[in-house]
């Protein structure tokens, strides 16, 4: 009698460790969000404010150590030569930050507290930059008109040097704007705004966890993630999903949408980053150091070839005060070997090299007086963009196998150097598609044309097309 005592508690014992392993290793929520860099985190963030239950998965640990939301600086502009759509993903990015920070501090402080949120330590206002070729004025002054963007502009050498202390070369212009909130962006905390966010919605973020699958049932997505840090797998349960991972698009969805291999083309770029020797800096006159905070952060095309462009923005300033100078070219891309090996690949020579000359050039430029030796190379690495045929980025339900919109799964990507500055107006439109949600304005209903379900059916059509 006692034996069979034994035995059942024995049984009940093993029943009780088994529920409890499985339970353990399978989380339930209604949408899963993977990648939580600025889209990812910026979608998950739009969602809790609906009311919706959702995971935000993240591969990296809170502190993000590469990745393209790396970072403490990004250009954040109104203008936008050419086409009003990146100038509305700014303004209404600003706009949905200005709501963020209004929440956080609504759950944080008291009506006579001093508010702990602010903008300002997302958005730093400062002009904003712009030189290109002279025959791109008559393009530009119109869509300055229209975007109705606070600016000045000039187009000779006199002008520049008279209403900026600025050489200007012949046949260039410098427009550069004044706008509120325009300047630079801190993605570092706009991240960490938004998980905070999620979380007080009651939410959960999960960091150092990587996908490994997705499997569609009728009811429901089964999602295998791995802990990297104990190495212990787990099935995520979901209704929905919204992908945010990049540069990875192609590789997370290959079984289930094997086009984006195609459509999502991974390239390298890398940045740089620079500081005049301290004791240089500080024997800078005031109006050099002056010149050289109004001009960054800056886009820069005077060279007039793609490859001769670059941006350049403060990063951050040193424990002396110093700026520190980072510098990328937009179109300084190239091939990637492997996607996971990318971001730790060092600069070469030649890209030192071409990151110094165009710094201390255009530092020549703002007369302030430096030369080679004057200018130290601090650090660089590797970014990747992940990049549509025609550079428009991809927010859409996805499209499966058999051609039919599956509206349980929403895709972000192909930001290429555009996203930063939209992310929190990218996260709005994925939160829409998938709550059905629609705004009524036409450069929204524009926008999700582009990027929405419709262009992405056109572009397989293209590739089978192609294929054929």
């Amino acid at each position: 009698m006692k034996q069979n005592h034994l035995v059942l508690f024995i049984i009940f014992i093993f029943s009780f460790l088994t529920c409890h392993r499985q339970s353990a290793d399978t989380k339930d929520t209604d949408i899963l969000v993977i990648g939580g860099g600025l889209m990812g985190s910026s979608a998950a963030w739009q969602l809790s404010k609906q009311g919706e239950e959702v995971l935000l998965i993240e591969k990296q640990d809170s502190i993000y150590t590469s990745g393209s939301s790396l970072g403490k600086a990004r250009i954040a502009r109104s203008s936008n030569r050419g086409s009003d759509v990146w100038s509305y993903m700014h303004n209404q990015s600003v706009e949905e930050t200005k709501d963020l920070i209004n929440f956080l501090d609504s759950k944080t402080n008291s009506a006579s507290s001093k508010p702990q949120y602010s903008i300002k330590d997302i958005y730093t206002t400062l002009p904003v930059s712009y030189i290109g070729r002279m025959k791109i004025f008559d393009k530009l002054k119109t869509s300055l008109l229209r975007q109705n963007v606070d600016y000045k502009m000039v187009t000779t050498p006199e002008e520049a040097n008279r209403l900026f202390n600025v050489n200007l070369p012949n046949d260039v212009l410098i427009q550069r704007e004044y706008n509120l909130l325009s300047g630079t962006l801190n993605p570092e905390k706009l991240i960490n705004h938004l998980h905070t966010a999620i979380k007080m919605k009651g939410n959960q973020v999960l960091y150092n966890h990587k996908i490994l699958d997705i499997k569609k049932t009728k009811q429901e997505y089964l999602v295998t993630a791995l802990d990297v840090q104990s190495n212990q797998k787990i099935t995520i349960r979901c209704k929905k999903i919204v992908s945010a991972v990049g540069p990875y698009t192609g590789t997370l969805l290959k079984d289930i949408a094997p086009y984006f291999k195609k459509l999502i083309k991974p390239q390298r770029v890398f940045l740089a980053f620079f500081k005049i020797k301290s004791n240089i800096y500080h024997q800078l006159s005031e109006k050099e150091k002056s010149n050289f905070t109004n001009g960054y952060p800056v886009i820069n095309s005077a060279a007039g070839t793609k490859k001769g462009s670059f941006f350049s923005m403060i990063e951050y300033k040193d424990a002396d005060g110093i700026p520190v100078i980072k510098i990328g070219g937009h179109f300084q891309r190239s091939d990637i070997e492997s996607l996971d090996d990318v971001w730790k690949e060092s600069l070469t020579e030649e890209e030192k090299q071409w990151s110094r000359h165009n710094t201390l050039n255009y530092l020549k430029m703002l007369n302030v007086s430096i030369d080679d030796q004057d200018l130290s190379y601090i650090k660089g690495y590797s970014c990747v963009y992940s990049l549509t045929q025609n550079e428009v980025p991809i927010v859409s339900h996805l499209i499966d196998r058999n051609g039919k919109v599956d509206s349980s799964m929403v895709v972000m990507a192909g930001m290429s150097g555009v996203g930063a500055k939209g992310s929190m107006t990218y996260g709005r439109l994925a939160s829409d598609m998938m709550l059905s949600l629609q705004k009524s304005d036409s450069l929204y209903l524009h926008i999700r044309d582009i990027m929405g379900a419709n262009r992405l059916m056109a572009d397989i059509n293209a590739l089978h097309k192609n294929a054929d």
